[in-house]
């Protein structure tokens, strides 16, 4: 008898330790509303110029540490950012910015799965329907410089999302991948985006920008036209750019 009370005790105790890496929850605590999400999660972007928060809550101000009122607000990220995603929680996903910053999101403003990237268009693109070249919108076209996150490939087409409008088919064939060029698509977004909100000259700054680290990518001319600014003049005796040399 004493030998079989010893056994049951050392059964209760095991089943009573925490798991390794972990610390078990006292009886009765409710299963947590937040989902933890692996540090090797897929990569996720920034779908539109989003507020980060303090806490998962619409409201302007928040308690700080000490009690007194503080503006929900950590940081502004926008459109093309690339954040870890830490844990969801109903509507909202904290977010570790590029800086380690931490702070919430709204779901809809966050998409992540493998295989997402980012790309843009240098002339203006035809939008699909569906996968199907009967499937075109005439009523719709991808701009140059926009900015578009490829969501899955099934050749000759590509699903990528646009900002605003959902996702949408497009040619392969018309996706620019390249660093330099997705880095000035930022670039473009973001300068649109001021534009939108009547920033002009924050948006020249972005212009500038663009000029000093991607002069020869030609989506920087194309932001600088959009802006307003004429292209810098041209040193004496240089052919313009794409002339056939001289023989």
């Amino acid at each position: 008898m004493i030998r079989r009370a010893l056994l049951l005790a050392a059964l209760l105790a095991a089943a009573c330790r925490p798991s390794p890496g972990g610390t078990a929850a006292p009886p009765g605590t409710p299963p947590s509303t937040a989902a933890a999400v692996p540090a090797s999660a897929a990569p996720a972007f920034v779908t539109a110029a989003s507020p980060v928060r303090r806490e998962a809550s619409d409201a302007a101000k928040v308690k700080g540490p000490d009690g007194k009122d503080v503006q929900n607000l950590v940081a502004f990220l926008h459109r093309g950012e690339q954040v870890t995603v830490v844990e969801t929680r109903e509507d909202w996903v904290r977010i570790r910015t590029s800086d380690d910053r931490e702070g919430w999101l709204k779901s809809g403003a966050v998409m992540q799965g493998d295989g997402l990237a980012p790309a843009t268009v240098l002339v203006p693109a035809d939008v699909f329907d569906r996968p199907d070249l009967l499937a075109a919108n005439a009523k719709r076209k991808l701009d140059p410089g926009t900015l578009l996150l490829v969501v899955k490939a099934k050749p000759p087409f590509t699903e990528v999302n646009v900002s605003g409008t959902g996702n949408a088919w497009v040619l392969s064939e018309r996706l620019a991948t390249g660093d330099r060029e997705v880095q000035v698509a930022k670039l473009v977004e973001k300068a649109r985006w001021l534009e939108r909100y009547k920033k002009h000259d924050e948006a020249l700054q972005v212009l500038a920008l663009a000029r000093e680290h991607f002069a020869d990518v030609p989506l920087v001319d194309l932001l600088a036209t959009e802006l307003g600014e004429a292209a810098p003049a041209q040193a004496a005796g240089t052919p313009p750019a794409g002339a056939a040399p001289q023989r």
